[in-house]
């Protein structure tokens, strides 16, 4: 037995939930999250290939979907009773990787616009958006390659963030982005060769919920509009006035928007 504020209880078995972060960001990026969270759940925010406690990642060097699930794959080992999947951009992309790898593992998704690129260009009407996509990507790893990160760094959060974004960041955050970017323009290129056909989403059945902010650039929204139709067991949250970076600059309104099965419970919030 366990007491809390002087209530005796049986030990609940504690379910997992692992977040995963976007893009030149680390494990770190859910801590505001993890506390609610672990009211209820087991909370691990590792970091992907190339960020935070992992070694740096090597100018030029590629890397793969498969590969960063690949990397996650003894968070799964270690909780045989499967996990809940949040992601946020790139890391909604790998939470789908691992989704597609091991099906039964997985008991939700829930991903703030994945950025799975590639569904894209199935559609005329949302190819014109892969390409512009593609375009800024391959701009950026260009930049990356000509011993530019910090130029590299300034287009790519300008883009995602708003023009001016770079600017307003303090110098030390501005060194510590530029120095991740080779990682960044890996991740682009590892988007770029997905060869996942959109039909392969409608074998995820596990719950899913998509959130996406209706200030995002196009290819973000629309991924999230491809995905939505193809996934079987899927809802849609639209946050007013956010952008792509919403659990990061609007973490409250995320967490709103998580879905139910998420929501540390009443009971537990009152203990």
């Amino acid at each position: 037995m366990s007491t809390v504020h002087g209530l005796s209880r049986l030990p609940l078995q504690r379910e997992s939930v692992i977040c995963l972060h976007s893009s030149g960001a680390s494990g770190r990026q859910w801590d505001a999250l993890a506390a609610p969270l672990s009211v209820q759940f087991e909370v691990v925010a590792p970091d992907l290939l190339g960020y935070g406690s992992r070694a740096a990642w090597p100018t030029g060097t590629l890397t793969s979907l498969t590969d960063e699930a690949q990397a996650l794959a003894p968070l799964l080992d270690a909780r045989p009773g499967g996990v809940h999947l949040i992601g946020h951009s790139y890391g909604g992309t790998v939470a789908l990787q691992m989704a597609l790898r091991w099906p039964s593992r997985v008991k939700s998704l829930t991903l703030f616009e994945p950025v799975r690129f590639a569904v894209l260009f199935g559609d005329s009407e949302t190819a014109e958006a892969g390409e512009a996509i593609v375009g800024m990507g391959r701009r950026i790893g260009l930049t990356v390659l000509s011993g530019r990160p910090a130029a590299a760094a300034a287009l790519f959060v300008d883009y995602w963030s708003g023009e001016g974004a770079w600017d307003a960041m303090s110098p030390a955050r501005q060194a510590a982005l530029a120095a991740r970017m080779p990682k960044v323009h890996a991740e682009f290129e590892a988007l770029f060769a997905d060869r996942v056909p959109l039909a392969a989403y409608s074998q995820l059945t596990m719950p899913v919920r998509l959130i996406r902010g209706d200030r995002s650039p196009a290819p973000a929204r629309l991924v999230v509009g491809r995905l939505r139709w193809q996934l079987p067991n899927v809802d849609v949250v639209t946050l007013s006035g956010v952008g792509h970076m919403g659990p990061i600059t609007h973490p409250a309104e995320f967490a709103k928007a998580l879905p139910a099965w998420l929501q540390p419970s009443l009971h537990e919030l009152a203990a």
